[in-house]
């Protein structure tokens, strides 16, 4: 599947089980990246790579903790889909420094199992 590309590389690791364990637990990526001592960032692409690989995740959840609306999350898609180029650097420079590389990476993980907010 031509999203699985555009996402890359998911492999499983144990950081990344311990992510997944918490988000289940109700702890946002602020205290997950505390607790695995890694950055917020690195932590919500944990927590991404989980959803992406068909973890049983509360994906609405996890856009609120990214600050992904309905709204964004619209825009991001429609770009996603139109976007001939399928890489994730174009698709963040036609979206705007507004939208995070891990907002992306979150509507590409949640496109590949059809989950909308």
């Amino acid at each position: 599947m031509e999203l699985c590309r555009l996402y890359g590389k998911n492999n499983p690791t144990p950081q990344k089980r311990l992510v997944m364990q918490g988000l289940k637990e109700g702890k946002n990526f602020a205290a997950l990246a505390a607790d695995l001592n890694v950055a917020k960032a690195t932590a919500e692409v944990y927590g991404i790579d989980c959803l992406a690989a068909g973890a049983e995740l509360d994906h609405e959840t996890i856009a609120t903790f990214l600050d992904v609306t309905e709204e964004s999350f619209s825009v991001i898609k429609r770009e996603i889909l139109s976007n001939e180029d399928r890489k994730l650097r174009t698709i963040r420079d036609n979206l705007g420094e507004v939208i995070t590389y891990n907002q992306i990476r979150f509507v590409i993980a949640c496109l590949i199992h059809n989950l909308e907010i």
